[in-house]
């Protein structure tokens, strides 16, 4: 079945940054991405995976070194290349003057299709969410959150049929219409995932969503995880979604970024509980605080991610999300404190993300007026346009053919990335996935 057609139109302009700069970057990414693909090979790391993955991967092989053929240093020195990698990706990304994409008009979107009516695929008082959208940041504010956040929550309610009940909604500046909107807080997004692995009625295998549109960022480990031979604790980044309150100080000091570390610990909890159908959508990006002297402005639309707090470093993020894990005892005995060098993320989800860890995702106006993210307003075209039985990747893979020529690729990650994707149209899915039913 044919892709939509690329929903969006860039616009050509020169660049600021000498070409012969930006060609040496991709000079150095090609020898390294060439590089990556032996690494992949020689330790069979399954393929289609992202380079973030793949690096998460030789670190933790690098941890459990004495079980594998290949000496301790060896593996070092792959984990070190991988992390050049993505330190050359996120400055290539830096560097380049993308056209600025433009988003259609209503009128523009690929028209429904006449497909006929399938099974419906969920069952919407099974279903569950949290939806969170931020503009109202007191540095570098955006404009389209609220405005996908909602596209989001209207699209759950109509038609998908979930009950509002079933949704939290959490918007900054928090002046919706919507019932129920909460502030987006770092504390009221850290309790509204809290609640759905403590909620009686959320049952095993119910279908749980959690979408966040805002600003992201990241920390390099080596910020915090101390440089010694033969170590891999400080290759890397810990990324971070950033709440309405950032910049802020408390009773208990600065309010941190939440960090991926403690958001998968939390993720797995509910997987534990509630089992594994659970979806995490992202329309951020986290590649601002990965490589350094390099500036933060781009002329191609506002981009979703914020540079390193100044009050917020590495070490206040992890420790008071450790102290606020084990106060709420959400370390199972398989789980590593978030402090840990040796953290590795454990199969909790499945994530849709705006764009790859290395790139950055951006909101621009409409010709209406309004503004959206150009991977919410693809995703949600591409729900409502079909086909309605992609998996993950497949409907990532859609998504992205629509997104072409906007600089950002969306990513899917998880265990589970083969199933096929349960947030569709009501009478135009497959199926319920039961536990155990392979994906496609």
């Amino acid at each position: 079945m044919p892709h939509p057609h690329n929903v969006f139109t860039p616009e050509v302009h020169d660049h600021a940054v000498p070409m012969t700069e930006i060609e040496n970057v991709k000079e150095q990414i090609v020898s390294y991405e060439a590089l990556e693909a032996k690494i992949v090979k020689k330790y069979r790391i399954p393929g289609n995976v992202d380079s973030a993955v793949i690096l998460q991967t030789v670190k933790d092989m690098a941890w459990n070194s004495a079980d594998s053929q290949y000496p301790h240093d060896e593996i070092v020195w792959d984990a070190k290349i991988l992390d050049d990698l993505l330190e050359f990706q996120c400055c290539l990304e830096h560097l380049q003057e993308l056209p600025a994409p433009k988003l259609p008009n209503d009128s523009e979107q690929p028209p429904e299709p006449t497909d006929p009516e399938p099974l419906p695929m969920l069952k919407p008082d099974q279903c569950w969410g949290v939806i969170i959208g931020i503009d109202a940041y007191q540095a570098s504010p955006l404009c389209g959150c609220i405005s996908d956040a909602q596209a989001v929550y209207q699209y759950l309610v109509h038609s998908l049929g979930i009950p509002k009940s079933h949704l939290r909604l959490l918007l900054a500046p928090s002046s919706s219409p919507l019932p129920g909107t909460c502030w987006p807080s770092h504390a009221s997004i850290i309790e509204s995932l809290h609640d759905i692995h403590k909620n009686p009625l959320i049952q095993k295998d119910d279908n749980i969503i959690i979408y966040f549109s805002g600003h992201g960022t990241s920390y390099q480990c080596s910020d915090y995880f101390l440089k010694w031979p033969g170590g891999v604790a400080h290759l890397g980044a810990v990324e971070a979604i950033c709440p309405a309150d950032r910049y802020s100080v408390d009773a208990n000091g600065p309010i941190p970024d939440i960090s991926d570390r403690e958001l998968n610990t939390i993720l797995y909890l509910i997987r534990v509980k509630k089992g594994e159908n659970i979806t995490v959508i992202t329309d951020c990006c986290y590649g601002g605080g990965v490589t350094h002297g390099i500036s933060d402005t781009l002329p191609c639309g506002t981009t979703r991610k914020l540079p390193l707090s100044l009050l917020s470093g590495l070490e206040l993020m992890l420790r008071a999300g450790d102290n606020d894990l084990k106060l709420k005892g959400c370390y199972l005995h398989e789980t590593v404190s978030v402090l840990e060098g040796n953290w590795s993320p454990k199969a909790s989800h499945t994530l849709l993300a705006a764009c790859k860890d290395y790139q950055l995702a951006r909101e621009v106006k409409k010709d209406d007026g309004t503004v959206r993210g150009i991977f919410t307003e693809a995703l949600l075209s591409t729900l409502k346009a079909g086909p309605h039985d992609q998996s993950y990747c497949d409907l990532c893979l859609t998504i992205s053919t629509a997104m072409d020529g906007t600089g950002q690729t969306p990513n899917v990650i998880g265990e589970n990335r083969d199933r096929v994707f349960p947030w569709y149209p009501l009478g135009k899915g497959v199926p319920e996935f039961q536990p155990g039913t392979p994906g496609r």
